[in-house]
């Protein structure tokens, strides 16, 4: 399965999650949905966001160039909103899985998507 089968299947494809992303904790983009402009700095900045979220705090999520505010976070999983949108990402041991979320999807419903990829990537060894 190549890492996009993983955005379209796994994330996009259950329906609780309107675009997804896989991007390394060093920032580079494995896999997309189409059309999403996030960008690599944007992925760096949320994979270092699991060891510095004072960062997020204070200047927010970038997130294809939208400012989501920092809701909440641990050493596994960040979440963001504005207005109707959400974020959710989830970190790997190295890959961090970015789903995007908008109304009538809940917050729950994409977390929930987000972390089955991230815990099976894990069990690969990802």
């Amino acid at each position: 399965m190549s890492w996009n089968d993983y955005i379209t299947n796994q994330l996009t494809g259950t329906g609780n999650v309107t675009k997804g992303a896989i991007a390394g904790v060093d920032g580079s983009i494995w896999a997309i949905s189409e059309g999403w402009g996030l960008n690599q700095k944007e992925c760096l900045s949320l994979a270092t966001g699991f060891t510095n979220k004072d960062a997020l705090v204070q200047a927010g999520m970038m997130i294809a160039g939208e400012k989501f505010f920092f809701l909440s976070g641990d050493e596994s999983v960040i979440r963001g909103k504005k207005g109707n949108k959400g974020v959710h990402v989830s970190k790997t041991n190295t890959a961090i899985i970015i789903g995007l979320y908008e109304d009538p999807i809940q917050p729950g419903q994409c977390a929930t998507a987000v972390e089955a990829l991230a815990d099976y990537l894990k069990t690969c060894n990802y």
